[in-house]
């Protein structure tokens, strides 16, 4: 079973994805470009994750990339980016600068960061990217302080999304993946929290969430009208 656990999260994932997309149809188009950019970011950056974080086996038995890196990508991306506007927001508008090349250039500093911190001086990648996905939200938060509120939220409804998720997959259909296949297992960052669940998986998840929930409404320059105004 174990081998099928990695495609189950994404499946799992999809559903939700799904969900969002069908109750809000005016969502449709950006959950859409985010999954597609997030699915080609998940096959890169699983580069340094399977060289120090996990490695985890796939439906194909592929070494490095696996299209499970894509799926996952693709479908917690576009989760990330809409679940906070699915539930609290009423549209969005067009009233702030846009900053897509400065957007660009966090992505590319993201890359570099692999490559100095992870590969030229050892630290672990999940570490990395963490840090990375902290600097990048209180950047932009320091820009956009109308952001606050749905990055912090951001992050608590993709944590509420892939609790439920792990809970089962972790605890139940696969008890035993994660002393497996985590490569931090029995060391100092190996830490579960309910039952079989890593604190690293948990504090990515919601870091990811506050950022990527408002990497778009940055980017794009759009603030978001709540529904209970």
């Amino acid at each position: 079973m174990d081998k099928y656990t990695y495609l189950l999260i994404s499946a799992m994932l999809a559903v939700i994805w799904l969900a969002i997309i069908f109750a809000r149809n005016d969502l449709k188009k950006r959950i859409i470009k985010a999954s597609i950019a997030g699915g080609f970011v998940g096959v890169i950056v699983e580069f340094w994750y399977y060289q120090d974080y996990w490695r985890p086996p796939t439906v194909f038995n592929t070494a490095i990339i696996s299209v499970e890196d894509f799926l996952f990508g693709f479908f917690i991306t576009g989760i990330v980016v809409s679940i906070f506007d699915a539930i609290f927001t009423e549209s969005r508008v067009l009233n702030e600068k846009r900053r897509v090349k400065f957007f660009g250039c966090l992505f590319l500093i993201a890359l570099t960061n692999f490559a100095i911190f992870s590969t030229l001086l050892g630290f672990n990648s999940i570490i990395v990217s963490t840090i990375s996905f902290i600097v990048f939200t209180v950047i932009i938060l320091i820009l956009r302080k109308d952001l606050f509120i749905p990055a912090i939220m951001s992050g608590i409804l993709t944590l509420a999304v892939i609790t439920p998720i792990y809970a089962v997959l972790f605890n139940v259909i696969s008890p035993n993946f994660w002393n497996q296949y985590w490569l931090l297992a029995n060391t100092k960052f190996g830490l579960t929290v309910l039952g079989n669940i890593p604190v690293t998986e948990l504090v990515w998840y919601f870091l990811w969430g506050c950022f990527g929930g408002v990497a778009y409404d940055f980017a794009g320059g759009y603030t978001k009208i709540s529904k209970f105004k």
